[in-house]
């Protein structure tokens, strides 16, 4: 996951702006201008899903997932005084910026490492709700957590 976002950054011809999300269609790229606002008016941005909030996500992620990402959400609000609720994929950038943060995390803590980064450099990092679907296609690490304690690690690390 890490790597495929940090190929993409370094072979893009000279964007202004790099969007990443999901594949397996549970962002929806119809909400891309939710998603850039932020950018538009000068903000750095990361993906927010309210529905994190009050456990209504357990329905769409496989409940260790949800806990997952709630732990390290809080876990980096506690730390760092950055308060996220969500790690999501999909979330946009400035080129310029994200390529400064000199980002390196190959697996699934690259979301953790830009927001980190990104807030410690002095970017401002911003959450907009946006909508977490279904995914299309279900993966077989996910549907047994098989791949969840792989990825707590990285994320948590």
């Amino acid at each position: 996951m890490g790597q495929a976002c940090l190929t993409g950054l370094a072979t893009a011809n000279s964007p202004d702006v790099v969007v990443f999300l999901d594949g397996d269609y549970s962002d929806r790229p119809s909400e891309l201008p939710i998603l850039l606002a932020p950018i538009i008016e000068g903000a750095r941005t990361s993906r927010s899903v309210p529905a994190c909030r009050g456990g209504v996500l357990l329905g769409r992620l496989p409940w260790h997932q949800a806990f997952g990402n709630r732990l390290a959400a809080g876990v980096i609000t506690l730390l760092y005084g950055l308060e996220i609720s969500d790690l999501g994929p999909f979330r946009a950038g400035r080129a310029d910026v994200l390529r400064a943060l000199t980002l390196k995390e190959t697996t699934y803590g690259w979301a953790v490492e830009m927001i980190l980064k990104g807030a410690l450099a002095g970017f401002r990092v911003v959450e907009v709700p946006v909508s977490y679907y279904p995914r299309v296609s279900e993966n077989r690490n996910q549907r047994y957590g098989e791949g969840t304690v792989g990825a707590g690690w990285f994320i948590l690390s």
